[in-house]
């Protein structure tokens, strides 16, 4: 089985984004019954169980981003996606993604990392877009948390 890994983007000494961070997940417990690792803990305000569930799908907006809303979003790049442009942008969230399907590169100010199937990763209000170089789609699954932002 490959290693799946953990890339955690941030923004350096230098003021530009870039990887702090890039490990192997460790996967703690019992091989036979169950092992279990936290990707990422931090304090965060308790979301409201309570709001009736309207069902259907909220369609995506760029606002989002930039708003006190907690998000779960599944994307799909496309073979070819961002190579002219891969997107450049930051948020006021902490974004936690894993990589369901296929490669994806996650383009920072400085240098880029290559994510595959099993990946997580972790942006920390750091300037980035994505790239897919490879031939098929990429599938990554978000959960994009409001966060305190950059100063």
């Amino acid at each position: 089985m490959t290693a799946v890994r953990r890339i955690v983007a941030a923004v350096g000494d230098d003021g530009k984004s870039q990887v702090a961070h890039e490990e192997v997940v460790p996967l703690n417990g019992v091989p036979e019954r169950l092992r279990l690792t936290n990707l990422w803990v931090a304090p965060l305000a308790r979301a409201d169980n309570i709001a009736p569930f309207e069902g259907g799908f909220v369609p995506f907006a760029m606002s989002q981003t930039r708003a006190d809303t907690y998000a779960m979003t599944l994307v799909e790049y496309a073979p070819g996606f961002g190579q002219d442009d891969p997107g450049m942008h930051s948020t006021k969230t902490i974004d936690h993604f894993y990589v369901v399907e296929g490669e994806i590169t996650m383009v920072l100010e400085v240098g880029e990392a290559v994510l595959g199937a099993g990946d997580t990763g972790i942006i920390r209000g750091a300037v980035h877009g994505w790239r897919n170089d490879g031939g098929g789609i990429a599938k990554l699954l978000f959960f994009v948390v409001p966060a305190e932002p950059l100063k």
